[in-house]
């Protein structure tokens, strides 16, 4: 008798998956940090592009929360207590990581290439991740952190820490170039203008982003439109998860606009000046917490020129939706209550901008998360992204 294996069963284990890491040298010469988990028999690829502030494990892999209670003793009162006892161990703060030394051809760079990823740090696990829910689906999956963000190289040397997002945009680019011509461990990758473009060697490839990944994913998609053929596209589906279109309802109280001159001012004579409004230290949820304590997590001030590069970008994108491809498969994913990223931004792009697009999904959800990719919410979004992959991919 023939054994019929289960759709469980088939799906790939932690042990049957590849995940490594390698990098590439963007056009402002920046070390970019890369990272693929890798199935057999994939049924295609996604590009995964994480958002302000994050880095690749923070967005799309799992927090290990066992971690965190046996060695901080999270759940007791004395928050205070813990959160300092954690900010002294593991990797200090900065811009520089405790793995970072001089290759073996002189040139400087990481030695981690080629290493499991969440062999790096016992913060992350690979169990119930977004990365894991996509591998279960029999897709490889990669990513990488933006200049300035985790462990990539950054702008004078600083974090997060960027002037024009369209750079961060042509990095993604670049990337999904690399993947497309079977590149990805191939650390001597240097950008080339002229050789983005060509047909993918490797099979479908599909683009996902968060909060600003998800802008960046929607301008990728604009700024690519011109290498798009009768027999492929530079990206064969988009899904953009409480994407970054609209920033409007931070500028749009007199009090707003009298910031945003007097920010607009204070960039022009010192970008790298950072906000003085601090950030929100109440930890109102877990999410929340173990990302405050992530030492690659960017819980500094803002510069005032990353903020105005962010408002511009907003516009910079609705300027240019005429260039979005009419005939790429797009979901956009976002909730209604989103207290970062404003709704309106997902409802004008599929409701009135996108319209008449030829294959377009727009999911609501109820509540007011942003972090849509954090393994906590992963029961929410995946039915959505695997019955869409289904019907692009069939």
């Amino acid at each position: 008798m023939t054994t019929v294996e289960t759709a469980e069963e088939r799906k790939p284990r932690h042990a049957e998956v590849r995940s490594t890491m390698s990098h590439f040298r963007n056009k402002e010469g920046m070390l970019i940090r890369t990272y693929a988990s890798i199935v057999s028999d994939a049924k295609g690829s996604i590009v995964l592009v994480h958002g302000n502030r994050c880095h690749y494990r923070a967005e799309f892999a799992a927090y290990n929360m066992n971690w965190y209670l046996d060695t901080f003793k999270i759940g007791e009162p004395q928050v205070d207590d813990i959160v300092a006892k954690e900010l002294q161990a593991v990797y200090p703060r900065g811009a520089d990581n405790l793995l970072r030394k001089a290759s073996s051809k002189g040139e400087k760079g990481f030695d981690i290439d080629g290493q499991n990823f969440f062999d790096l740090s016992p913060r992350f696990v690979y169990e119930g991740s977004f990365i894991n829910k996509l591998n279960e689906l029999g897709y490889n999956v990669y990513g990488l952190d933006h200049q300035s963000h985790g462990m990539s190289e950054g702008l004078k040397g600083r974090r997060n820490y960027y002037l024009d997002l369209e750079n961060i945009v042509d990095d993604v680019i670049q990337f999904i170039d690399i993947v497309k011509r079977g590149q990805f461990e191939n650390t001597e990758e240097r950008y080339t203008e002229g050789v983005i473009g060509g047909p993918s060697q490797i099979g479908k490839i599909y683009l996902a982003g968060i909060s600003m990944g998800g802008f960046i994913v929607l301008r990728t998609a604009q700024k690519t439109a011109i290498y798009n053929q009768d027999n492929h596209m530079f990206v064969d589906g988009l899904i953009a998860f409480a994407p970054m279109c609209d920033l409007s309802s931070y500028t749009a109280s007199l009090g707003r606009k009298i910031q945003l001159l007097v920010t607009k001012m204070l960039a022009c004579c010192c970008p790298a000046a950072t906000c003085m409004v601090p950030n929100d230290r109440i930890i109102n949820n877990m999410n929340t917490f173990v990302r405050g304590q992530d030492p690659h997590f960017f819980n500094g001030k803002q510069c005032y020129g990353v903020i105005l590069s962010l408002i511009a970008a907003t516009k910079t994108l609705h300027k240019n939706y005429h260039l979005y491809p009419e005939n790429l498969p797009t979901l956009v994913v976002h909730c209604d209550g989103d207290d970062t990223v404003s709704v309106k931004g997902s409802r004008e792009l599929t409701g009135k901008i996108l319209k008449d697009h030829k294959d377009l999904k727009y999911v609501e959800l109820k509540g007011n998360v942003h972090c849509l990719t954090s393994v906590l919410y992963n029961e929410n979004i995946m039915p959505h992204v695997s019955e869409w992959l289904a019907r692009v991919n069939a």
